[in-house]
């Protein structure tokens, strides 16, 4: 076989183009301190270098929603210290209304001042904004302030979303960032007639109830009509005093009913029948009317509805036993009792919400300690990734110098073979 000159000279060409291209590759590794530098070196690790930078990327996130909502329930927690202080200081005042026997209308009116105050300090606390400008107890309506007074009432209405917000802390988990206001400030359970249907008022309504009765201005009170199961004995209004107004919105309309000095009503039916002919002779009958629920009396608005309601309102003082007797009150007796209730009622309100914001820290709490551990796991999460990352893609510096030294030795050697090879020529020896 022979080879030529030419073809001599091209296999070492060859050559140290081909260890020139692996020293330059073991230099690209060494400055750029990657193992893999382009796909095409090695897809599967390209592949495997994105999923594991994506997944370090979503983790990260994670993180940073935890920061973020842990913010917002530091300010939540703070409105909701803010806001127990305020009910402690009403309940103080509540106390001081009902139990001292010394106050004259300049001291109640003074303490009406205080409720004032602190009904709008509540309303701002409920109205909280966080540094962006959000309200904290308005859900999904962030935008929205969470309660609005009413011009025509004064009462505050809620006006946030239905929906809590919530983000993502770990791949399979969220967390809320922040309580309903309707949760929180609202349908706390009461023992108010002033309640509505469900047994529920919010505390704003509680406080203006107190205020309103230290002003003298007080809820009129439930009548009731009273008797044994069956009312076997029967009802004996022949010397009483009974008298109710019967309220039916919308409207309102209402209409005076007065049992007083009737012959005893042998049962139930009788009682009603008696209702419904005032209620025709007034005209009141298009408004509503009484029937019978089983063993008692329901007094139902005729109109249909979501505003559609009726209320029975005591106007006599008059409080009927369950054989019939009636026992009277003057009218300053009323008052009194009528105050004595609603400050009472104020009073278990109070204690309801307390315990509503009890339960709702109560809640912030263990999310901030949710917070705690999923952040620690997201932590522990980030640096097994990246310790997997590194071993992908990272270079070991230690053989990638030991490769580069032996490539540069090898192509000095090929070179200077290459200049020893192509001294050789026939020409040389003629």
């Amino acid at each position: 076989m022979r080879i030529s000159t030419a073809w001599a000279q091209q296999l070492s060409v060859n050559a140290m183009g081909k260890q020139q291209t692996e020293l330059a590759k073991v230099q690209q590794q060494i400055s750029s301190g990657r193992k893999v530098s382009t796909p095409a070196e090695d897809p599967a690790a390209a592949v495997r270098v994105l999923d594991l930078d994506k997944t370090i990327a979503k983790t990260e996130q994670h993180q940073s929603n935890i920061a973020t909502v842990r913010g917002r329930l530091n300010l939540e927690e703070s409105a909701l210290e803010t806001a127990n202080n305020i009910m402690f200081r009403a309940k103080d005042l509540t106390i001081q209304a009902i139990s001292s026997a010394t106050l004259n209308d300049s001291d109640r009116l003074s303490i009406k001042f205080e409720v004032d105050q602190l009904i709008e300090q509540l309303a701002g606390v409920a109205n909280t904004q966080n540094a962006n400008g959000e309200f904290i107890f308005s859900g999904d309506l962030s935008t929205v302030p969470a309660f609005t007074k009413q011009a025509a009432t004064g009462e505050y209405v809620y006006q946030g979303g239905t929906q809590q917000r919530a983000l993502q802390i770990g791949s399979s988990r969220q967390v809320a960032d922040s309580d309903l206001g309707s949760t929180v400030f609202d349908n706390i359970t009461s023992s108010s007639p002033a309640a509505d249907e469900n047994g529920k008022r919010s505390i704003f309504n509680t406080l203006k109830a107190l205020s309103d009765g230290l002003g003298a201005s007080l809820n009129p009170t439930s009548g009731e009509i009273t008797g044994d199961r069956f009312l076997r004995y029967g009802l004996d209004y022949s010397a009483a005093t009974v008298k109710f107004d019967l309220v039916a919105n919308p409207g309102p309309v209402t209409a005076p009913i007065d049992l007083s000095n009737k012959l005893a009503f042998a049962g139930i039916e009788d009682v009603i029948a008696e209702i419904n002919a005032q209620l025709t002779a007034g005209g009141f009958n298009s408004a509503m009317q009484a029937r019978s629920n089983g063993n008692r009396i329901e007094f139902a608005s005729v109109a249909t509805g979501a505003a559609s309601n009726i209320q029975i309102n005591n106007t006599s003082g008059t409080f009927l036993t369950d054989a019939g007797f009636t026992e009277g009150q003057n009218q300053a007796g009323v008052v009194a009792q009528t105050y004595q209730s609603q400050m009472t009622s104020v009073l278990g309100d109070l204690d309801a919400a307390l315990g509503r914001f009890l339960e709702t820290r109560t809640s912030v709490g263990a999310r901030m300690n949710a917070l705690d551990n999923q952040e620690s796991q997201n932590e522990k999460f980030v640096l097994d990734t990246t310790t997997t990352l590194s071993e992908t893609q990272d270079l070991d510096y230690a053989d990638a110098i030991s490769k580069f030294q032996l490539q540069s030795i090898a192509l000095q050697a090929g070179q200077q073979a290459f200049a020893q090879v192509n001294k050789l020529s026939l020409f040389n020896y003629l």
